[in-house]
């Protein structure tokens, strides 16, 4: 995930956002060049849901994973649910970050539920996938194209009968987009 955990030694048990600033932008496209070339191979970086942000951010999210794929190379595991719950948190407009993000550096669709509390809401991954997440993966396809796509549950998992219409609803996208 591109994101931070801890800070001084303690862990705050949360995937927080950076402040997208070219300070932070400079310092992380730095670190993931060093690890791809220790690796010799391109990271995939998740894009995270966020529930605070920080008021020195002179870029927005998709800006600043954009320019961060221009400067590294990295792809981007493109999390269509928590791209859902950060606009719903912060009031952006869910297709412009879709739209933001470079076409060719998109290689694979995470899907996921989340738990509304009507002033907000948390990326649970215990439900199912929600109808406004479903229309959001939509226009992921018609812009990214046909890239694998995973199903996240982390909590109330049901039995593998109970998930298979979601799987076969990505197909069923997929067949009608492509």
């Amino acid at each position: 995930h591109l994101c931070w955990t801890g800070v001084h030694g303690i862990n705050l048990h949360d995937l927080l956002p950076f402040p997208y600033t070219t300070e932070a932008l400079d310092h992380i496209a730095d670190r993931v060049n060093k690890v791809q070339d220790f690796l010799d191979h391109p990271l995939a970086l998740e894009n995270v849901s966020s529930y605070v942000s920080f008021n020195q951010s002179d870029m927005t999210e998709w800006e600043f994973i954009s320019e961060l794929t221009k400067r590294t190379g990295c792809w981007l595991l493109l999390d269509v649910n928590n791209v859902f719950v950060s606009a719903y948190n912060h009031e952006f407009d869910a297709l412009e970050f879709i739209n933001g993000i470079p076409e060719d550096r998109v290689i694979q669709f995470h899907m996921a539920g989340h738990s509304d509390h009507e002033t907000f809401i948390v990326d649970t991954h215990d439900s199912p996938v929600r109808d406004e997440v479903w229309d959001l993966y939509r226009a992921c396809l018609k812009r990214f194209g046909p890239v694998s796509t995973i199903i996240e549950r982390d909590d109330n998992i049901p039995p593998l009968n109970d998930l298979m219409p979601e799987l076969e609803k990505i197909r069923s996208i997929g067949y009608e987009i492509h």
